[in-house]
């Protein structure tokens, strides 16, 4: 009796140590991943289509998985229970997100925005949730020509202020051939008055009453 209690007792300490050991060595479980994104700057035209890519690490399916792209609060595109959930995507997305899955069952996947706005430039989030475990990866897109299209003024406000300078050049020519002296003086000061109120003075009109 005294000799089957020797033997359990020692089989319970083989276990508690394996059990130790095992609680020690560095294991990768099914559940657990990170996320690899671009290693550089994603580029996109204006108006073209922008390609956001991001994969598991090591390979594995992502199919039973929670994808979900971000930008700062926005819901970019959402994956869920095996398919695209459009409900809580941001409205400035709407019609021009596609999550491309052909090699989604490797844990690879490609979010594609169409009709690149410049607004769309900036950080995004890719994010992969399986049960308790997440992992995210960013990414920076750059939108090329939205400067161009930020800066750049339409003709028809060149045209606009053109007329408006012709306009305000010939009234003073009017004035200056109609007044002199003592009366002269009080309109260009009314003029210039009413110049600083409106916020259109400039450096050709200070030239003009400074030669006079």
């Amino acid at each position: 009796m005294m000799e089957i209690l020797d033997l359990s007792g020692s089989f319970f300490s083989n276990v508690v140590i394996v059990f130790i050991f095992l609680l020690k060595k560095p294991t990768m479980t099914s559940g657990q991943f990170s996320v690899i994104g671009p290693a550089g700057l994603i580029q996109a035209s204006l108006g073209g289509e922008a390609e956001l890519s991001c994969y598991l690490s090591p390979p594995q399916s992502a199919q039973h998985m929670e994808v979900v792209w971000l930008q700062s609060t926005q819901v970019v595109h959402l994956y869920r229970d095996g398919k695209d959930q459009f409900g809580d995507q941001a409205p400035d997305y709407q019609g021009r997100t596609e999550l491309v899955r052909d090699a989604i069952t490797s844990g690879n996947v490609t979010l594609k925005i169409r009709d690149v706005r410049f607004l769309d430039a900036g950080r995004y989030i890719c994010l992969f949730e399986d049960g308790f475990h997440q992992e995210e990866a960013d990414m920076e897109l750059k939108v090329i020509g939205e400067e161009t299209e930020s800066q750049t003024l339409p003709p028809i406000y060149f045209l606009l202020l053109t007329m408006f300078w012709f306009t305000l050049y010939t009234i003073f020519l009017f004035l200056m051939l109609r007044y002199r002296g003592d009366q002269m003086e009080v309109l260009l000061s009314l003029l210039q008055k009413a110049m600083d109120d409106s916020k259109l003075k400039d450096s050709h009109w200070q030239m003009r009453t400074g030669v006079l």
